[in-house]
């Protein structure tokens, strides 16, 4: 095992059992939401799919095609606010 991935693993270990990975991820959906792009996400899904879009290539590739328009979109504070939340997350592990 490589350095870097014992290092992320124990990075992973650290978050599950601390809980700071389920706090991380409900504050990045709250973000999500309030900013608007949850819900212009489920309107872009709904829109693929009533133009026909599973049928033109199935599920898969509905799937692929909406993820990635979908990162695109994340805003970029929501971006920055994460980045911002994980690295403190990050320093009080190094620090404690």
């Amino acid at each position: 095992m490589s350095q870097d991935t014992a290092l992320r693993s124990e990075v992973n270990r650290r978050l599950l059992e601390s809980g700071e990975l389920e706090r991380l991820e409900a504050l990045f959906l709250d973000l999500l939401r309030e900013s608007g792009w949850y819900e212009n996400t489920k309107n872009t899904c709904t829109e693929k799919l009533r133009s026909g879009g599973l049928a033109s290539g199935g599920f898969n590739r509905l799937t692929e095609e909406v993820e990635r328009e979908c990162r695109e979109t994340v805003p970029e504070g929501v971006r920055l606010e994460m980045v911002m939340a994980i690295k403190k997350v990050l320093e009080g592990m190094v620090e404690g």
